[in-house]
């Protein structure tokens, strides 16, 4: 099963870790702008969504007001059965190669191609 695009409020969304750098900049252009850039990669856990990536983004999201922020949204059970029970939304950080490695071992194209590109 691959994932899905999805619209979700960032405060929904658990980063895999907190934002440490100055946020000021991409604030003030989310502001103006609103969302740039690729989709981020959550996990669908059921309960919640864990985000792959995008710790700064999804504070600098929160921060500027936004109210929705382009998801593609994973089944947790997917990356489960890729890495038989070795990784799942909640078992520490994964690498972008390890994320990367997990997508083409299920054949999600589109989670690929949203891995490979620029932020």
């Amino acid at each position: 099963m691959t994932g899905e695009t999805e619209f979700i409020d960032p405060e929904e969304i658990v980063p895999p870790h907190p934002a440490f750098r100055d946020l000021r900049w991409l604030v003030a252009d989310m502001v103006e702008n609103g969302w740039q850039g690729r989709p981020l990669l959550v996990i669908d856990t059921g309960d919640e969504y864990v985000a792959w990536s995008g710790s700064h983004r999804i504070s600098a999201a929160i921060e500027a007001g936004l109210e929705a922020v382009p998801c593609y949204v994973i089944p947790e059970s997917t990356i489960v059965s890729a890495t038989d029970g070795a990784v799942d939304a909640k078992n520490g950080h994964v690498m972008d190669y390890e994320r990367l490695e997990i997508l083409i071992r299920v054949g999600d194209e589109a989670g690929i191609e949203i891995m490979r590109q620029e932020l």
